[in-house]
């Protein structure tokens, strides 16, 4: 999984970023198929925004966060995050194969 950063007028620092991929890491165990993750973080008088972009081989998930801490914002992306994985994974899960429709048409 490649990780890109962007600051926008802010420092990104190495905490920022290990804290980062520490959560990141997370949503891996159960997305065994990320590709790339871009992550935006800016700061705007006192908001601290915090965008991440996640890509699979099926499909793209983005969420962003904002509130007065850099670390709040980052987590509740990725809490975001994850609800969209989740809820994708029991979409992909419940949803039967077009074969299997196919062959109980025939019958």
């Amino acid at each position: 999984m490649k990780v890109h950063y962007t600051g926008r007028h802010v420092e990104l620092t190495e905490p920022l970023k290990q804290f980062t991929k520490e959560r990141l890491d997370k949503l891996a165990t159960y997305l065994d198929d990320i590709i790339d993750v871009h992550v935006i973080l800016g700061v705007e008088k006192h908001r601290h925004e915090a965008e991440i972009t996640l890509k699979t081989r099926a499909s793209a998930f983005v969420a962003s966060a904002t509130t007065a801490d850099m670390y709040a914002s980052i987590t509740q992306a990725i809490e975001k995050l994850d609800v969209q994985a989740h809820k994708h994974q029991g979409k992909r899960n419940t949803h039967p194969h077009e074969s299997a429709k196919a062959v109980t048409a025939e019958e």
